[in-house]
């Protein structure tokens, strides 16, 4: 079910059950809270479970500060109250206390979302506080300052972080991103460290016309919104980040990118036919898509950012396939593009071909392409599967990959397309 079909109050359940289902925070910590139009408060209670919350724990605080519901409101309510009253363009907050973000916390240090483009699109810049007591009006004070300051990712020193949004919907995406963030750079040492390299949130791109198209092929509408559910539930896309494409017909079909992963349904996707679009989205890839479904043999397309090979993307550090057997029959020799060949959709397309399906831009995305949705969804999978048992051996010692010989052979041996 979507966020923006439910009650504000049912919002706010739904939203902290997924919050808990993906790890982001622990039975008893996190808090989340939506305001509706008049003005009213929902926000998750004081002390309860907050893995199997229902509608009828939520307290309802009134503008007058009249709190209705059988359990208090959580602690934090000060702060929620306060960025309500002092930001108007944010209608939902989510504070949560994921390992990674956590991590970061405890550092007294803010990530930097300059290491990837999809990082600083959804977060902007972010700032870090000062530690004070959890629940107290100094702590409600300062991250209030924060946001009074425009900031809308706010890291809390020694607790965890608090993010604002329109709306829940892109409060829990902003989140999402924000844990993948700090995941990216507590890998990137292993690989060398971060090379930051993104100066602002990319330049919206030239939108395309919408025109009256055929309703996509439905079984290519359902097998896309699968696979991104699929995706979303195995960490490869969050919040709003990902872009499965399908061919249909004469033309292709793709998620639109104001939808969250989790919520994709088949009637969302987007139809893209003689430069026309199905309907507006935000999409910066479809560009880069239509060059692609030039080539009869591509017949799928996957752009994601998860985050163990996202932090080779952030590290400029090349990503050798030749692990295992499976990992190279998959994969093959897994190409490395620059930062600016992400504007460049004719260089990155020229890139990918039957025998280097899979690439990874610094500073940007991995893709991979395949002669069925299934085949390029498994190559993303095996592309960051991979990428974690590297970073992961590199922190006992150095991996030895299969040797070149030993390659050709898997080469001459299966075709992997």
């Amino acid at each position: 079910m979507k966020l923006g079909k439910l009650s504000v109050r049912e919002q706010v359940v739904e939203a902290m059950n997924r919050v808990y289902r993906n790890a982001l925070t622990t039975t008893s910590g996190g808090n989340l809270s939506a305001m509706d139009e008049n003005g009213h408060i929902f926000i998750t209670p004081s002390g309860i479970d907050k893995g199997r919350l229902s509608p009828e724990d939520i307290a309802e605080v009134l503008p007058d500060g009249i709190v209705i519901g059988k359990y208090a409101p959580s602690m934090e309510l000060p702060f929620h109250s306060a960025i309500y009253a002092k930001c108007p363009d944010v209608k939902a907050v989510v504070h949560a206390h994921s390992p990674a973000v956590v991590a970061y916390a405890c550092m007294r240090s803010a990530p930097d979302p300059r290491v990837a483009d999809v990082f600083y699109d959804e977060l902007g810049d972010i700032i870090s506080s000062e530690y004070a007591l959890p629940g107290s009006r100094e702590l409600g004070n300062i991250i209030v300052g924060r946001f009074e300051d425009g900031y809308r990712t706010v890291m809390m020193d020694n607790h965890g972080a608090t993010v604002g949004a329109a709306d829940m919907a892109g409060a829990l995406s902003k989140f999402e991103t924000l844990d993948c963030l700090c995941k990216v750079l507590l890998n990137a040492p292993a690989l060398g460290g971060t090379v930051q390299s993104v100066s602002a949130p990319k330049a919206q791109r030239p939108a395309y016309p919408v025109s009256r198209q055929d309703v996509a092929d439905e079984k290519n509408a359902e097998e896309a919104a699968y696979f991104m559910h699929r995706a979303y539930r195995g960490g490869l896309a969050y919040g709003r980040t990902g872009t499965l494409a399908v061919r249909d017909g004469a033309g292709f079909i793709f998620n639109c990118a104001a939808d969250r992963a989790d919520e994709i349904c088949p009637e969302d996707m987007v139809r893209f036919q003689n430069g026309f679009v199905s309907r507006m989205n935000e999409c910066t890839h479809i560009a880069l898509l239509a060059e692609l479904f030039k080539k009869p043999y591509v017949n799928a397309v996957f752009i994601a950012a998860p985050a163990a090979i996202t932090a080779f993307s952030a590290s400029h550090a090349p990503f050798d396939a030749k692990l295992i057997p499976e990992s190279y029959i998959m994969l093959r020799d897994v190409v490395r593009l620059s930062h600016e060949s992400s504007y460049d959709p004719r260089a990155v397309a020229a890139a990918l071909t039957k025998e280097t399906p899979v690439a990874v831009i610094d500073n940007g995305f991995a893709l991979t392409i395949g002669k069925n949705a299934t085949k390029a969804f498994d190559r993303m999978e095996v592309l960051d599967y991979s990428a974690r048992s590297v970073i992961m051996a590199k922190a006992v010692r150095e991996i030895t990959p299969i040797s070149a010989a030993e390659a050709d052979v898997i080469n001459k041996t299966f075709s992997g397309w």
